[in-house]
């Protein structure tokens, strides 16, 4: 729909005559065209607003799953590392 809504207001715009066209009576017909113009670059900005918005969620979304990955690695690394850390240098003390 995007490039559709693209197409039709360069059909607008080049339709209208564009500015200087030198003809009064195109003028006060083409202001018509004008609003049509606004609402659709009006729709546009509200659009891209819109998925502006969308990206900044993904992207925090994104950025905290990462974090919650990053610490259910390490909290799944640190008890193996600290218990066998642990038992490791017990026995050769003990022996003693």
């Amino acid at each position: 729909m995007k490039p559709l809504m693209m197409a039709a207001l360069v059909v607008q715009l080049t339709s209208a005559g564009g500015a200087g066209s030198g003809q009064a009576g195109e003028h006060s017909r083409g202001s018509e065209p004008a609003k049509d113009v606004g609402r659709h670059f009006s729709a546009l900005k509200d659009e891209v607003s819109s998925l502006s918005q969308q990206f900044r969620e993904a992207r925090e979304r994104a950025r905290l799953d990462a974090e919650r990955k990053k610490r259910e690695a390490e909290g799944a690394h640190e008890p193996q590392t600290s218990g066998s850390t642990g038992a490791r240098a017990n026995p050769g003390g003990d022996a003693l």
